[in-house]
């Protein structure tokens, strides 16, 4: 059993038992020609700046045998599971899901948009897991798959810091998972919005859950 020294508590990890999460790095948030960059203008520095420290967690990740599993933030083409709220919300904010952008509608499955960016590039064999949420536990097989493979713990990484990783993370936390959120691996577009999450993951003592640099793993 591995402990990693977290900027709170210890956090055990038993590697045999723990799946890495890849949370959302995908062309439509994450590339130049995406639809957050080329059509709302939204600056990617910090969000490419992580993109190193994710590279080199999955190298250390594949080398430990670690189930991987990325998400893409995607509905159907037919935008059948796209609820009336999250298409408000969305359109409210400017990015009404399903609209044309330079790579494809905006967050609808099969187009460029949704694709992993190619630094990131998933091996055949790990999971890619289309989520109409911002949870990757809402409406997907996540859970099943996990428990399937008695993964009990989650190291957890992506965009942005503020919605779908910190979504997931509770979510996580309360269906019983352990998480561990690697700071240096999240990113959101305002560096506020990303340091306010991390100071809520870390508050109340801990009560929340784990937070630590992904440097603190290597040394296990």
């Amino acid at each position: 059993m591995a402990i990693i020294n977290t900027y709170t508590h210890p956090f055990e990890l038993p590697l045999e038992n723990t799946a890495l999460l890849v949370i959302d790095m995908q062309n439509d948030f994450c590339h130049p020609d995406g639809f957050n960059s080329s059509q709302l203008d939204l600056s990617l520095e910090s969000i490419r700046a992580i993109i190193p420290s994710i590279q080199t967690l999955l190298e250390w990740s594949r080398k430990m045998g670690l189930m991987v599993v990325f998400t893409r933030e995607s509905h159907s083409p037919d935008l059948s599971d796209l609820t009336s709220s999250k298409q408000k919300r969305y359109t409210n904010a400017g990015s009404p899901i399903g609209e044309p952008g330079k790579m494809g509608r905006f967050l609808v499955q099969g187009e460029k948009g949704v694709e992993i960016i190619d630094e990131l590039r998933p091996l055949p064999h790990e999971i890619q897991l289309d989520k109409p949420a911002h949870s990757c536990f809402v409406n997907t097989q996540l859970d099943h798959k996990l428990r399937s493979q008695n993964i009990t713990h989650l190291l957890i990484t992506g965009v942005t810091t503020q919605c779908c990783v910190l979504a997931t993370y509770r979510h996580a936390s309360d269906l019983g998972y352990d998480c561990l959120l690697l700071d240096d691996c999240c990113a959101a577009f305002d560096r506020a919005d990303h340091d306010a999450t991390i100071h809520i993951l870390q508050s109340e003592g801990g009560v929340l859950g784990w937070v630590a640099h992904s440097s603190m793993l290597y040394h296990v």
